[in-house]
């Protein structure tokens, strides 16, 4: 039977309906505005904004003032007959450049700056493929490195800029191009000029790690002059050309990870700093005979019975992320798990498992016959089982890394006596007249199990440290010049460089008297040296340019590295042990410019210059060390 609805009844009705309406129309704006930003062009790129919330400081007025004069900026007090400039201002638009490392091509750089806001930036990447991704993510880096300029929060809501739009146009030629090789094309262009109101930066490049290195230039351009406004605002030159591209393929630092621990967020940092000085090979050595840090997805009882603790270990997810940061900033990674020597704890489940003794002198005493530090331990070239292990371990670096051109297979320091011990005991050393030999077998054998990890085809870089096994007579027979690179590490004195040379191998330069960046701090163990004194300052590794001090054929210098042992560092002094000193590395490697080779006398140009950079490390999240005291920077050319 059907029952006629009241007056309450028929408003309950009402009421549902309207609300019925409303649902459907909120539901059909969020449908037409997802659309619309999901079909916004790609050239059209836009981010947001953090703002910066920092302690409010009192304004005060300031005290100096700097004056161009004589292509060089001069302190004065402030009066009323000086216009008052600030030192990051007066730097930019006097006297030399102050980008780092230095372009090797022609540059002009206007002399008059445009102040403008973050929310002016317009991103126009134009790419295709793989390399479109990838410059929209560094765009966004960009975009975070010039807001980390900004000092206060005010900025973000200034209407009285010179600027109305800041278009940053990127073109890459090759948009297929997304991995880093050593024939890669790292050149770019870089046009900035002002059009009315607006001011418009084209990069061009052919690949994608061109245009990173670019977007990297450009950010150099752009400085925050706290005197501007009275509360300070973004300025940028109102006019430059560059045109720029590496002197090496191969600009490196190696960073280690085994003697002790070093964060994610802590290793991102050094990525940041090696964006900011385009240095292109993160090398990380990630195991030693101390500990066994990084999970192997098909090895994993290398980590779980070699790493110091269940928290200080490296996932596959977070290698595979960091790895993507890196390329993201125009870096490839490349890791090392050294072998034969070096290989200690983290090795010692052989036994356990059925696969015998994969490691022998582990831990062994007294420590000093047996290795080059505490503690030892070395792979077992006797046992068949190590060599399927390092085809997992091999296997597992190629998937992580995303890299197969470079594979640093180790290679160095290896105790002939550790093995004759051991082949003693179990009746093999008749086998051997020169245990060189040996480690010439081993290392064959190690190269084909990383051939059939790659699928079968051969890696076509490998690199090895430079030992007794790189030297003559056994270089030849075991190191195959078409594919081994050798990292010669030695003192620039030695003959290992020029001979290898001469006998027409690749070479990696790492001279442990001009490129190690852990020298220098005193012993860190009551015996045996502990020590590389003496320390080696940025003017050092900047003065280092073995291609012309040794006369080597640059052709065959793939070029170089810094290299950061941590016996004496983590994460806490991470920072100040590498920069601004691995920077002086970057500007060798990316300019190579010319030495006075009778005085090694460093121009002013590169003092001011540096301090400048180590700034821009600062606003972008570093703690590099100090170059000299501040009155030395806010006063150019008087401490030289």
């Amino acid at each position: 039977m059907r029952v006629n609805e009241g007056p309450e009844s028929m408003k309950q009705g009402e009421v549902r309906r309207a609300l019925m309406v409303a649902t459907l129309l909120c539901l059909f704006l969020f449908v037409y505005l997802y659309w619309q930003q999901t079909s916004r062009p790609l050239h059209a790129l836009v981010l947001s904004y953090k703002h910066i919330y920092r302690p409010e400081k009192k304004l005060e007025e300031p005290q100096w003032t700097w004056q161009c004069v004589n292509q060089r900026c001069e302190r004065h007090h402030v009066t009323d007959a000086l216009k008052i400039t600030s030192l990051s201002t007066c730097s930019m638009l006097c006297g030399s450049t102050q980008l780092w490392p230095q372009p090797t091509g022609p540059v002009t750089l206007g002399s008059k700056a445009l102040t403008f806001n973050v929310q002016h930036l317009k991103f126009e990447p134009l790419a295709t493929g793989a390399a479109l991704d990838l410059l929209t993510e560094a765009l966004r880096s960009f975009n975070e490195s010039v807001v980390n300029l900004v000092q206060n929060r005010d900025h973000f809501n200034e209407k009285t800029e010179d600027v109305s739009v800041f278009v940053v146009r990127v073109s890459v030629v090759h948009g297929h191009i997304s991995r880093l090789k050593l024939n890669t094309d790292e050149s770019y262009s870089l046009v900035l000029k002002a059009r009315g109101a607006d001011i418009i930066a084209n990069i061009t490049a052919r690949t994608y790690f061109g245009a990173r290195h670019g977007l990297e230039t450009l950010s150099q351009l752009i400085w925050w002059d706290e005197y501007a406004s009275r509360t300070g605002k973004l300025k940028v030159l109102k006019g430059a050309t560059v045109e720029d591209s590496p002197a090496f393929p191969y600009r490196g630092l190696m960073v280690d990870t085994a003697r002790n621990f070093m964060s994610i967020e802590s290793l991102e940092r050094v990525l940041v700093g090696m964006a900011a000085t385009k240095l292109n090979v993160f090398h990380w050595h990630l195991s030693d005979s101390q500990s066994f840090p990084m999970v192997l997805p098909n090895v994993p009882q290398l980590a779980k019975t070699g790493s110091y603790s269940p928290q200080e270990t490296y996932s596959p997810e977070e290698v595979k992320a960091l790895v993507k940061f890196a390329r993201i900033r125009g870096i490839r990674t490349v890791l090392e798990v050294d072998v034969p020597a070096h290989a200690g704890n983290g090795w010692t489940w052989g036994p356990k498992e059925g696969l015998g003794e994969l490691a022998v002198c582990v831990n062994e005493k007294p420590w000093s016959l047996y290795c080059g530090e505490p503690p030892c331990g070395q792979l077992n070239p006797d046992n068949p089982n190590v060599y399927d292990v390092l085809e997992k371990v091999y296997r597992d670096l190629l998937e992580l890394s995303d890299e197969r051109e470079i594979f640093h297979l180790g290679g160095d320091e290896v105790n002939l006596e550790c093995w004759a011990q051991h082949l003693q005991k179990v009746n093999s050393l008749s086998n051997f007249t020169d245990l060189h030999d040996l480690w010439g077998e081993f290392t064959a054998k190690a190269l084909g199990r990383l051939q059939q990890a790659n699928g079968g085809v051969k890696v076509p870089q490998v690199i090895v440290w430079s030992s007794r096994l790189s030297k003559r007579p056994y270089i030849g027979k075991y190191l195959d010049k078409n594919q081994v690179t050798v990292q010669s590490w030695g003192a620039s004195q030695w003959a290992d460089t020029p001979d290898l040379v001469a006998d027409g191998y690749k070479v990696l330069i790492s001279h442990v008297d001009a490129w190690y960046l852990d020298c220098g701090f005193g012993r860190w163990r009551e015996t045996g040296e502990a020590a590389c004194d003496p320390y080696r300052p940025w003017q050092t590794i900047y003065n280092h340019r073995p291609w012309q001090q040794l006369r080597l054929n640059k052709d065959k210098i793939l070029g170089g590295e810094a290299c950061l042992w941590t016996e004496q560092v983590d994460e806490s002094n991470l920072d100040s042990r590498l920069w601004p000193r691995a920077s002086a590395l970057a500007e060798r490697l990316w300019t190579d410019p010319q030495l006075d080779t009778t005085t090694f006398s460093i121009p002013e140009d590169v003092y001011t210059r540096l301090a400048t950079h180590r700034e821009r490390l600062i606003s972008r999240g570093l703690k590099p060390a100090a170059l000299w005291p501040t009155w030395c920077s806010q006063n150019p050319g008087m401490c030289l």
